[in-house]
């Protein structure tokens, strides 16, 4: 190959990389924490009583658990997110 045709790649550092995984798993977990947030209203709405509603607040405590878990214990994030999916989705089949 030619000196013009290659490239000098740089590797990643310790901070592009946390910084890129941070941005992919708030890519996955602001529409799990929405998912969440609708089908416990949802279900408020069926079975609860009358005008039972979790406000925008839910939402952003359900997103802020997600970004601790992302934060701190990052290994055990993606699994996480499969169980919450898994349960929603039996959940959602269960009704």
């Amino acid at each position: 190959m030619s000196r013009r045709c290659q490239r000098n790649e740089k590797p990643e550092g310790p901070l592009i990389s946390f910084l890129m995984g941070q941005l992919a798993a708030a890519l996955f977990a602001v529409p799990t924490a929405a998912l969440l947030w609708f089908a416990t209203n949802k279900q408020l709405a069926l079975w609860g009583p009358g005008g039972a509603f979790i406000g925008a607040t839910g939402f952003w405590l359900i997103l802020a658990c997600f970004a601790f878990v992302s934060l701190f214990i990052p290994r055990f994030f993606p699994s996480l997110l499969g169980k919450v999916w898994n349960g929603i989705i039996r959940i959602e089949q269960w009704f």
